[in-house]
């Protein structure tokens, strides 16, 4: 069963009502950003959850694909692409495994606080870098991997390994893998995908969103990379 399945239907509404709603929407209005004009561009939206940032995408024209591991996040997204049409695709998909319909297809992708949850990364690159046009785009948000050693959340900088993140909700808590990597294994395996690192940006702190707290080091980070030309 995909990890976030058993908080799925929790997960869905804080994102969109509740407490995670300030902090996903200040990431995806970030990552369209530095999209810039997407209008008419074919987009993946990777590790979709339940459509924030697809939605996004598509209200501003781009032709968008959504694919998460999730079943029931998806039918959370299904249910509100037929409430509120975007023209949206969601595909259920493994991504580790590739989409092999969409190989070369994208002129960008996104991946918003997604990779951290996966175990095989490389696969799961490699399958994003894979349904990238030569030259596209892959736009990402992800822990600051040394914000979490200042914060503690590691017994050291160095101490990669799997953790777990926490959720609580109006059933018992349900703990969902998590996967700390140091900055220098997060660069090659992006390298070993095919994609070179362009731009990275430290989010601020938002005194108002608890999910972005005033730390000595910025929590979160935005990633632009490149997919290598053949």
């Amino acid at each position: 069963m995909p990890a976030y399945d058993p908080i799925a239907d929790w997960y869905a509404a804080q994102s969109r009502t509740g407490s995670l709603r300030r902090f996903h929407d200040n990431l995806a209005r970030r990552l369209l950003g530095m999209a810039g004009d997407v209008f008419g561009k074919r987009v993946l939206d990777a590790g979709c959850g339940e459509g924030h940032v697809a939605r996004l995408l598509a209200r501003h024209g781009a032709r968008v694909v959504a694919a998460d591991v999730s079943p029931r996040l998806l039918e959370h997204a299904r249910q509100l692409e037929a409430r509120d049409p975007h023209g949206i695709e969601f595909v259920q998909a493994d991504l580790a495994r590739g989409l092999p319909s969409f190989k070369g297809a994208f002129d960008l992708a996104t991946a918003n606080m997604m990779l951290d949850d996966c175990e095989d990364l490389a696969g799961v690159l490699t399958g994003i870098a894979d349904a990238l046009k030569p030259n596209g785009r892959l736009l990402l948000s992800m822990n600051n991997p040394y914000a979490l050693a200042a914060r503690g959340k590691v017994v050291g900088y160095f101490a990669s390994g799997t953790l777990s993140q926490t959720f609580g909700t109006d059933r018992p808590e349900v703990e969902v893998p998590f996967y700390y990597r140091t900055f220098e294994q997060w660069v090659n395996a992006f390298s070993q995908a095919g994609l070179l690192l362009h731009t990275l940006v430290d989010v601020p702190p938002d005194p108002s969103d608890p999910h972005l707290p005033d730390d000595p080091v910025p929590k979160i980070m935005l990633l632009e990379l490149d997919r290598r030309a053949s």
